[in-house]
């Protein structure tokens, strides 16, 4: 009777912590499409103000913002369906909005132009970034519409504090470097583009 008592209390533990995990990886999905949302509007925002090409629109260009977060400008990568605006700052707030400057001068600049972001679950942010391969094509897009592409050259696993990624590999050129999380965050996963 007394295992019995005991077997009934373990399984209804693991009954409600698969119902508290389910529930917690809901919230996290339905907030990333939240977040998705929002950056979707941003970029439109974006690229009509860039379409407009007058004072007022560059004006308002310089001003745009995301949850209160300036940005610098847009990265696409087509061949993962990868469309975002870049904050000008990492930290752990501007990485839950969107993606993030983390190294570098400005965009589309000679140097390497590094960009963080979260290895989403369900693919959103970087989470799907894993799937890209050598020859794929990085799209960077200023405020004002200059859009320079860089094809990936380089795809490497580091240790969390290594930031060596952050260093140019060629000098004079342009590149961009995308950090994200892999092997459970325990390392990060460095994906390197130079300008075509």
């Amino acid at each position: 009777m007394k295992k019995a008592k005991i077997l009934d209390f373990i399984i209804l533990i693991l009954i409600l912590t698969v119902i508290v995990i389910i529930s917690i990886i809901i919230i996290r999905i339905n907030q990333n499409k939240k977040a998705m949302n929002v950056t979707a509007e941003v970029v439109n925002v974006v690229e009509k103000l860039q379409q407009e090409n007058s004072e007022e629109a560059k004006q308002q260009l310089l001003e745009t913002t995301i949850e209160g977060y300036k940005i610098e400008g847009i990265i696409e990568i087509p061949s993962i369906g990868l469309k975002y605006p870049i904050i000008d700052k990492t930290t752990d707030k501007t990485m839950k909005v969107s993606v993030t400057k983390f190294f570098g001068s400005n965009i589309n600049e000679i140097g390497n132009y590094t960009i963080a972001g979260h290895n989403n679950l369900d693919g959103t942010m970087f989470g799907k970034v894993k799937k890209l391969k050598k020859g794929d094509i990085i799209k960077l897009t200023s405020l004002f519409g200059e859009t320079v592409e860089y094809e990936i050259f380089d795809i490497y696993v580091i240790d969390p504090n290594d930031v060596t990624c952050t260093n140019i590999v060629e000098e004079g050129t342009r590149e961009v470097t995308l950090i994200t999380c892999t092997n459970g965050r325990s390392n990060r996963l460095i994906t390197k583009a130079r300008e075509i």
